[in-house]
């Protein structure tokens, strides 16, 4: 039985090589972790608040409480992202390999950890939320692959 990998692309979004394709979605990709860790701190204040009115009534604020911590952790995390995101655009620009290949075992961890928040938390999120989270998760895997196949363009001895 073969492995399953990611594809290997030729062009970025069908048009872009894949180095500018890299630098134009990482400057997006820093744009929207940091849309998303705010979006995320207005998430995280309204559990505070469904936590505290749910502990005046009943034994449930416990659940909103550890959600609540687990959602600001998850935001720290997204704002650390954003400036790897800076400092991912300045490694394909100067095409430094190693940093490239960290950055992305980095953020294949993160957004692994962000889907288990996503899918934990997605019963309490409105509909916003969940278009958020749903569009960031999408675009991150799409990135994901274009970074592989860009790897793969400069470093054919083994990626990831």
């Amino acid at each position: 039985m073969g492995r399953m990998e990611l594809p290997v692309l030729d062009k970025c979004c069908f048009v872009l090589d894949l180095k500018t394709g890299c630098i134009v979605l990482g400057v997006v990709n820093s744009i929207l972790t940091f849309v998303l860790a705010v979006i995320l701190i207005t998430f995280a204040v309204d559990l505070k608040e469904m936590s505290l009115v749910k502990r005046e009534f009943s034994d449930e604020g416990g659940v909103y409480s550890v959600l609540y911590a687990f959602v600001v952790v998850f935001v720290v995390v997204l704002f650390v992202k954003f400036l790897l995101d800076l400092v991912f655009v300045w490694a394909v620009y100067k095409e430094k390999s190693g940093i490239i290949k960290k950055y992305c075992i980095f953020w294949i961890v993160v957004l692994v950890l962000h889907v288990i928040c996503f899918l934990k938390s997605m019963p309490h999120m409105g509909a916003g939320h969940l278009i958020s989270q749903t569009f960031f998760i999408a675009e991150n895997f799409y990135y994901i692959a274009v970074v592989r196949s860009y790897l793969k363009s400069i470093n054919e001895d083994g990626v990831l």
